[in-house]
C-alpha cells in the first residue's frame, strides 16, 4: 500500500498550547499510522528540514522554535518551501489549511499550491470570520479610525468567502457552519469538537478551589463579550446575596481589553479567583477540582456558528457541566441527563438552574457523570472519526 503524507499548516504557532493546536493534534492522531505521516507546520521563516521537526507521536511531526511570519511574499515563500519539502517524501500528499485572520496564506494556497502546482488542498472551517466582529464595539462616528478598520475587516472576510469554492473540501466543526459552507462548496465533512477519552490525567499538588464553597470553574479565553461573563457574574452576585457560598474560578488567556476590568472585579468580589494561563497538566488539575464547569455564552452570530472546544475537555474530566443552548450544544447535552442547558442571554433561567444544581448536587452527581462520560466516548473521541477523515482527505 502506498504511503500518504498530510501537511497541516497555518499562520498559528502550533508549537504553543492552544485550542487550535489541540484540535489539529487530534486530526493528526486520526490520520497517522505505520504507513501514513502527518507534518504540522507554522508559516515561518524557518528552514523546513526533517531535523527541524519533533516527532510527538508515531509518525506525527511538529515544527518547534518557529518564527512566525506573514504578508504576501513571506506566505508564498513558505508555501514554496513546504511544497519542496513534500516532494522528497514518497507517496501521495494532502494539504490541510487551518485558517487565520491573515488572508494571504489562504489566497496563495489556492492560487499557488492548488492551481499552479496541482495539489489537493482542504480547509478547516470552524468560524465565519466576518461575524467575529460581533464581539467588539459597534461602528460609531465617535470612533472613526476603529470603525473604518472594522468595516475593512468585515469587507475583506466577506470578499474572500467565495474562495471556499476552490478548496477540495471543507472540514466543518458544527451543523450550522456546514450548512453555511455548502453554499460555496458541496464537499464537506462535519467533525465536532474532539477529545481523547482514554487520555490519562496527571495530578499535581496545587489547589484551584476554595474549601467549604461550591466551586464553579471556567477555562479558556477569558473574553467577556464572547463568553457572556459580565452577565454570568451578575447572576452569581444575586445567588451569593441569597446566602449561597460560591467560588468562581477562572484560568486562561485574558482578552487585553478585559484585564483591568477583571482585576477590579477580583478586588471587589472575594468569590472571584483567577489562576493564570495554566499548562496542560495544571489545566487538567484545575478542571478536576471543580464541582461545576460552565460555558455561559450568549447569542452572537459567531457563537451560533462556532462550537466551543472546551466542552469536550469539560466532559472528559467527568465533571458536571452547564452550557447555553448555542450552536450544536443541544445535539449532545440533554438537560438533567448528561448535563444542564439553559437558553442564552436568559439570566433568570441561568440563576434558577444554578440554584437547582447547588441545592441538589449530591442527588444527580454520580448518574450524570456516568452519562456524560458515555457522551464523551461516543460523540467526541477522535478515534470515531478516523475512517471518515482519512477517506475525505484522501479523495
Amino acid at each position: 500500500m502506498a504511503s500518504h503524507t498530510y501537511y497541516i499548516y497555518s499562520n498559528i504557532d502550533f508549537s504553543k498550547k492552544s485550542a487550535s493546536q489541540t484540535r489539529m493534534l487530534y486530526y493528526a492522531k486520526a490520520l497517522a499510522n505505520e504507513i501514513d505521516s502527518v507534518y504540522i507546520l507554522s508559516c515561518s521563516n524557518n528552514k523546513i528540514l526533517q531535523k527541524n521537526f519533533t516527532e510527538i507521536h508515531n509518525n506525527i511531526f511538529i515544527q518547534t522554535n518557529v518564527n512566525i511570519i506573514s504578508g504576501p511574499i513571506n506566505s508564498l515563500v513558505f508555501l514554496s518551501k513546504m511544497y519542496s519539502f513534500s516532494k522528497h517524501r514518497k507517496g501521495k500528499k494532502t494539504f490541510l489549511l487551518y485558517p487565520y485572520p491573515l488572508l494571504f496564506l489562504e489566497i496563495f494556497s489556492i492560487l499557488y499550491l492548488k492551481f499552479f502546482l496541482g495539489n489537493s488542498v482542504y480547509i478547516e472551517f470552524n468560524e465565519i470570520r466576518k461575524y467575529s466582529s460581533s464581539f467588539h464595539s459597534k461602528i460609531s462616528f465617535k470612533k472613526i479610525k476603529y470603525s473604518i478598520k472594522k468595516i475593512s475587516f468585515i469587507s475583506a472576510f466577506t470578499l474572500i468567502e467565495p474562495l471556499l469554492y476552490f478548496f477540495d473540501g471543507l472540514v466543518c466543526i458544527s451543523t450550522n457552519i456546514e450548512k453555511y459552507g455548502r453554499k460555496y462548496n458541496k464537499n464537506t465533512l462535519r467533525i465536532p469538537i474532539l477529545t481523547d477519552s482514554q487520555l490519562p490525567f496527571q495530578k499535581t499538588t496545587k489547589t484551584y478551589k476554595t474549601s467549604n464553597r461550591f466551586n464553579i470553574g471556567f477555562s479558556g479565553s477569558i473574553a467577556p463579550s464572547k463568553e457572556n461573563l459580565r452577565d454570568f457574574i451578575e447572576v452569581l452576585d444575586s445567588i451569593i446575596n441569597e446566602g449561597h457560598k460560591i467560588s468562581f474560578n477562572l484560568c486562561g488567556n485574558i482578552a487585553k481589553e478585559y484585564k483591568t476590568e477583571l482585576s477590579d472585579k477580583i478586588k471587589e468580589k472575594s468569590y472571584l479567583k483567577y489562576y493564570g494561563n495554566l499548562s496542560n497538566i495544571e489545566l487538567s488539575n484545575f478542571l478536576s477540582q471543580q464541582d461545576l464547569l460552565v460555558i455561559p455564552r450568549g447569542f452572537t452570530k459567531q457563537n451560533n456558528f462556532g462550537f466551543s472546544t472546551k466542552l469536550s475537555d469539560y466532559l472528559n474530566h467527568k465533571k458536571i457541566i452547564l452550557v447555553t443552548d448555542i450552536s450544536d450544544n443541544a445535539l449532545f447535552i440533554k438537560n438533567m441527563i448528561n448535563g444542564f442547558i439553559v437558553p442564552p442571554n436568559d439570566n433568570q433561567s441561568m440563576r434558577n438552574m444554578l440554584v437547582h444544581i447547588i441545592s441538589n448536587y449530591d442527588e444527580f452527581n454520580e448518574k450524570m457523570i456516568e452519562n456524560l462520560t458515555e457522551t464523551s466516548e461516543k460523540s467526541f473521541n477522535y478515534t470515531i472519526y478516523e475512517k471518515s477523515l482519512v477517506k475525505f482527505l484522501k479523495n
